[in-house]
Formats: structure tokens, sequence, C-alpha cells
């Protein structure tokens, strides 16, 4: 077995392996379906994770306007308490320039403060501890604990230039608020594990009669103690929650660690907006950080949600979702299985068919169509089928047409040498008695022969054609004594033209036997003309002509093909007028073939064939 064979039974293997059409389908809708359900899931889990956590905004949003009030609230007690505690004379005396008389006075003075400042904390549990910080004075306050008083020069003066300090007396008579701050920034005995964090709450005092500021009052509330009007509202489980200065520096959180590090969140990174939120990933984890801008300072409360805590509530649902989607994908899938078996059933009956059309069985048709897209393919199936047992039969009927017209045409042949012989023989017989008519006879009728058997082509061109019909005419002359004209009026390239053989002389003869006059002269003439790249061919003579009633029927029978002339008609001889145009007809069409026109006197038959210049244009 050679390569190349080898390679086209391969091939035909290839060919022959068919992808079943339901399996494709099958496959191809659980593909798409997948790809869907995959988009819709995503869709859905944006969708989702937005709506949740617009309303979580929503929620937190009123949750940051409680704790705001919260605190504003608290913010306008430390106030009230501030004023209140300057109103007391001590403090007054302590504020103001004017020296003590003796050391002890300003002792008990002290300790009357001292006394005021504990009263206060006893009272009011969110205060952790009071100073006040006179500019000439020094130090004075603490808790309930422990008493402070600073003397050290160096440590006012890093009060005093410190910004809370500085914003306090701008902000005269205004309470500022700072956190942030260690215990041990006013009592350095609490550097160990008890130095907490502060807020600081500052503001600028004078005395009632002194027209500028000259002491400090500072009112402390333990980071706890505000880190609680959030915290118990707070699961630890939901993330953090915290307050952050304009520099997102942590002050407050429900979680100590984070007091004075940097928060996700900066005011100033996001123009300092009242509310909002956005997303971050932190340590791989992804995050809502939503943050609300506080009244009563430039700080923010600000709360980190983990996205992952709103991802089980949605991976719940799409695990619902998933069951739900694989049953009805299973249940789809059974119904699609047995409905695709039911609907490509008749595309396997129509390769069935088409097999059997392949091996020779013609004609074979459906009888259950369904009324659907597949029914109209079987309808055409059917039509097709039909049409082919048709085409067939057609075609059977024209080959036997023309063998039939061929035997009938060969039935006017007879053995050519035995013609030639005998027709030899007679002429050397007229001429040993000097008939030379007979001689001229004899001679014209083997001319008339020589064709016939010389040439097997069904074609000729138009001259030998012309030659032939001369020697025709010579013979029917001897005959008819003469009383015969044959002209045409031919152009000379026309003569080179293609045409079936012996398409002229059943015309003449038609002229001749049927058309011409009992003993009269008739004329028959030949005109050959060009019409839209058509060859028409007249033969017009001057006999009796038709009459219009049997040139009408002539006509259609020649047109239509529906039945043979009679042979009893007159105009009837020989192969005859069907028998050229059902050869022009089986040649080149049913546009071409014979036409009897109407003619004032004697008749006109027209050949339309088409205009050939060699065999290889024959439309056959």
């Amino acid at each position: 077995m050679n390569k190349r064979r080898w390679h086209n039974i391969q091939k035909i293997k290839k060919i022959g392996k068919v992808q079943h059409l339901g399996t494709q389908l099958i496959v191809f809708f659980m593909a798409l379906s997948i790809i869907v359900f995959s988009i819709a899931s995503y869709s859905l889990y944006s969708f989702m994770l937005g709506l949740i956590k617009e309303q979580n905004e929503k929620l937190l949003l009123q949750q940051f306007q409680q704790l705001d009030h919260n605190i504003h609230s608290l913010v306008g007690d430390v106030d009230r308490l501030s004023k209140l505690f300057l109103l007391d004379d001590h403090v007054q005396n302590y504020i103001q320039n004017t020296n003590m008389t003796t050391e002890i006075d300003m002792i008990d003075l002290k300790k009357a403060i001292y006394g005021r400042i504990t009263n206060f904390i006893s009272n009011y549990n969110y205060i952790h501890s009071i100073y006040i910080i006179s500019d000439t004075r020094g130090a004075l306050g603490g808790n309930t604990t422990q008493t402070l008083v600073h003397g050290e020069q160096a440590w006012t003066d890093r009060f005093f230039q410190s910004g809370g300090y500085e914003k306090a007396k701008q902000a005269f008579p205004n309470l500022i608020i700072e956190g942030g701050i260690k215990e041990s920034y006013y009592n350095p005995y609490e550097a160990d594990q008890h130095n907490g964090n502060l807020v600081s709450l500052i503001r600028g005092v004078r005395p009632i009669y002194e027209p500028r500021t000259n002491a400090t009052l500072v009112f402390n509330i333990d980071e706890t103690y505000l880190a609680s009007t959030y915290a118990a509202s707070l699961d630890m489980a939901e993330g953090d929650m915290y307050i952050v200065n304009e520099q997102g520096i942590i002050i407050s959180a429900n979680r100590a660690e984070q007091v004075g590090t940097q928060s996700a969140y900066s005011p100033m990174q996001n123009n300092d907006a009242n509310f909002g939120s956005y997303d971050i990933t932190r340590d791989h984890e992804p995050l809502q950080i939503v943050y609300y801008k506080l009244q009563d300072a430039n700080w923010y409360l600000v709360r980190e949600v983990p996205l992952t805590l709103f991802s089980e509530q949605i991976t719940s649902v799409q695990r619902i979702m998933v069951i739900v989607f694989s049953l009805s994908i299973l249940v789809i899938f059974c119904a699609t299985y047995f409905w695709l078996r039911k609907l490509i059933r008749p595309l396997h009956l129509l390769a069935h068919k088409m097999k059997n059309v392949s091996q020779g069985e013609l004609g074979v048709t459906f009888t259950k169509i369904p009324n659907n897209e597949f029914g109209m393919v079987m309808r055409r199936f059917n039509e097709m089928s039909l049409s082919i047992v048709e085409l067939l039969r057609s075609n059977n009927e024209i080959q036997e047409k023309r063998r039939e017209l061929e035997i009938e045409a060969l039935q006017y042949q007879i053995n050519p040498h035995f013609l030639y012989n005998t027709l030899n023989m007679i002429r050397w017989m007229a001429s040993a008695v000097q008939a030379d008519h007979i001689v001229n006879s004899v001679v014209a009728l083997g001319n008339i022969l020589r064709p016939v058997f010389a040439s097997k082509d069904s074609m000729c061109c138009l001259r030998d054609e012309i030659n032939y019909l001369e020697n025709y005419i010579k013979i029917i002359n001897y005959r008819f004594d003469n009383t015969i004209t044959f002209t045409f009026d031919i152009e000379p390239s026309y003569l080179d033209y293609r045409i079936p053989r012996f398409i002229l002389q059943p015309l003449i003869e038609n002229s001749t036997k049927s058309g011409r006059p009992d003993d009269d002269v008739i004329d028959i003439a030949i005109e050959v003309y060009e019409q839209n790249n058509d060859l028409w061919i007249s033969v017009i003579d001057s006999g009796r002509g038709f009459d219009p009633q049997m040139r009408e029927q002539l006509n259609h029978q020649l047109q239509t093909g529906d039945s043979y002339p009679s042979e009893q008609q007159e105009y009837s001889s020989g192969v005859g007028l069907y028998n050229v145009n059902k050869r022009i007809q089986l040649y080149f069409g049913k546009d071409y073939g014979i036409q009897l026109p109407q003619v004032p006197y004697g008749a006109e038959v027209t050949i339309h064939l088409p205009r050939l210049l060699d065999d290889t244009d024959r439309i056959v």
C-alpha cells in the first residue's frame, strides 16, 4: 500500500468519525449554563456586596450620629464643669497674680484647690484628673489618689510651648480637645504599666477682672471611658472602631494597643469629607473603611468592617444557589437529553434516506413529516428525490427520442460500398449510350451521398450544407423538368458557422413535395442573418403556402413537441419538420428550433440556431 493511498484511507476514517449533534448540543448547553451561572453569581455577589455595604453605611451613620451626640454631651458636661470649677474662690485666688502673704497661706490654698479637684472627680466618674497651670506659679492638680505640684521650670516651659496651650489661648474662652496624651505627661510617677491614655479638654483662663489669660485649665478624661461609649455596642468579631485626629493618628480605640498608631484612614487624603466609605486590603484581608466627622473637634470616628463577614453571608446564599442550580441543571439535562433525541431523530432518518439514494434507491420519500424546520428540510428532500426520478425519466426519454431519430435517419442510408459501385456502374452505362443527363444525375447523387458516409460528425459548416442542397436540387430538377429554381443570399462569413447536419434538406423536400403547384415553377431561396448573437436561416418558397389554421397548429406542435405530425397530413414528408425541430432542441434546448412565420404568399420556414464557429461552442 503506497503512502498516498494510506493517507486517503486515514482521511476517510477521520471523516467517518461523526460527532453526534446531540452530544455537541448538550456539551454546548452545559458549558453555556456554567458560564452564565458564573457571570450571574459574580454579578449577584457584587450586587449583594454593594447592597450590604450600602446598608451597613446607613446603619453605621445612625450609630455614628448617636455616638457623636454622646461625645458632644460629654464635652458639654466637661465644659460646664470646668466653668463651675473656675468660679471657686480658691481657684480664682490661685490664678491671680497677687502674692500670698505667707508660705503657709499658699499651702492652705493649694490644699483647698486639691480638695475641690477630689470632690469633682469623686462626683463625676468620667473625669480622670484635673490640672491648673498658672503662667507664674506652675502646675497644680492630680486625681483621687495622687496630687502633683509642678515647680520645675523645664516642665512648665515644655507645656507652654505645646500645641494644646497655644490652641487654648487662641480659642479662649472655648474648650479645645487634645488626644493621644499619656498620663505620664502630667504625672511622671505614672510611667509604668498604669500609664494610660488621656483625652484632654483644655481651656485658657484668666481672673475675673484680668484682661488677659494667665493660666490654663485641663480636664482629663480617661480614653477607656471614651472608648466605652462605642465599644460596648461593637462586636469584636466585626472589626475595629476608633477615633482619629486630623493627622490620622488614633487617639481612642476599642483596642488600647491601637492608640497612638497611624490609622488606615487619613482625613487629609480624603479631602476632609464629613462621611463616606471606601475599600482597602490589609494583610490580604479586604476591609470597608467607614468614617464620620465629629462636631466638637476635627476628629473622625472610623469603623473597619471586614468584608469577609459579608462574604460569608453571601457565600451561604451562593451555596444555596449552587444546590438549586445543580438540581436545575440535572433536571434540564435529563429533559434536554430526551428532547434532543426526539428532535434529532428526523436527522438520522434523513441521513438514512440519503444513504439509500446514494446507493441507487431512487424515489424514496418521507411519509411522516414534523411541522418544524426539520419538516421543511424533509419536504425539500422529497421534492429533490422525486425531481431526480423525474429528471432521470426525462433524460431517458430524451435519449430514447434521440435514438429513435437517429435510427429513423439511418433508415435512409444504405450500404455505401454497394451504393457507390451501383452508381459507378450506372454512370458508365449512361456514358456508353451518351446519356449525359443520366451521367450528371449520377454524379450529383454521388456528391450528395459522399458527405453522408464520409463523416460521422453530426455538425457541419453551413457551406457544406449549401453544397449538399445544390446537388439535391440538381437531381430534383431532372425529375421535375427544371421547374425548380434555387437561390441563396448568404454573407461569406456566415458559411463558416456550424449547424446540425441535414437540417435544410427536409425543408426543401417539403417545398418541392407539398408546396409545389402541379407542373408549375417554384422558386426556393435561402436567407441567412444574425440577430442577438444568434443565427437565423429562412427557407422561402413560392408555393401554395400554409393554411392559417394549419400554420398555427404546426407552430404549436413544433413549440411544445406534444405530438408527431400525422403521416396523412399534407405537409409531412421524410424525417420532416418535427424531426429537424426535435434534433435542434435536443442539441441546443427549447429556446431554439423551427418557426413558421406568416408571409403574404408562399411559405417560409425559419430555423433559429445559436451562432457557433466550432464544436467547442456547442450547447450539448
